[in-house]
């Protein structure tokens, strides 16, 4: 089983060692009796954490701190309330967000590349063991802008050829509406990505993120579609 970091980003340049996009859930729950402090809570990180919130879209942020660590469904990356969503201008239909932890010690542990041997390996497997994949890519700075659709990213791949075989164990898995979205993108000579989607409605992104996590695929990602 390999270790992921598909959202645990690790940045010497930032110090952060928790990193995550996707989606807020929002509570009507109010700050204004946290003396100042947003009311944010989140399903792994402790209460006290340093955090910095930040929406892609308009790239307003917030520097906070985690109030209190509680349970709730991994395809929400963080629990706001609706102020703190207010005052980083998120789509409320689409409440896209970026959480990185503040990382108060400056040193860092980087993990080492996956081998095409292990992917193949972990593809043919698949799902009956719990599968965890390296991101093979640096976090991307997105673009500032609207946007209309997500993707689920289930991994990315040095190999095309363990693409195509995960990308079959899929569709044994998922209901015969879901898999034709499933795609593989090639991002460079080296990395191809196994995607869901496109989506425009966060309903059906949110149905199918927790059919592939109850199928034993952790650590998803939900990506911006360009």
């Amino acid at each position: 089983m390999l270790t992921s970091c598909i959202n645990n980003t690790y940045s010497s340049k930032n110090n952060f060692t928790y990193s995550a996009k996707g989606f807020a859930k929002i509570e009507n729950q109010s700050s204004t009796n946290l003396n100042g402090n947003s009311f944010v809570q989140h399903n792994k990180l402790k209460s006290g954490t340093k955090i910095r919130l930040i929406n892609p879209a308009n790239g307003k942020s917030l520097e906070t701190l985690i109030k209190k660590n509680v349970k709730y469904n991994d395809f929400y990356k963080v629990l706001i309330s609706k102020d703190t969503a207010q005052v980083l201008g998120l789509d409320f239909n689409f409440p896209y967000v970026e959480i990185n932890e503040i990382k108060v010690n400056k040193s860092f542990i980087a993990k080492k590349a996956i081998t095409e041997t292990v992917e193949k390996k972990i593809a043919n497997n698949a799902p009956i063991t719990k599968i965890n994949i390296d991101n093979l890519s640096k976090p991307k700075k997105v673009k500032k802008g609207k946007f209309n659709s997500y993707s689920i990213l289930v991994t990315e791949f040095y190999s095309l050829k363990s693409a195509e075989i995960l990308k079959k164990k899929l569709e044994t898995i998922l209901t015969s509406s879901n898999y034709n979205l499933i795609y593989i993108s090639k991002k460079n000579e080296k990395s191809y990505k196994l995607l869901m989607g496109p989506y425009n409605t966060i309903n059906k992104l949110k149905n199918d993120y927790i059919a592939l996590n109850d199928s034993n695929f952790e650590d998803l990602d939900i990506i911006i579609n360009d």
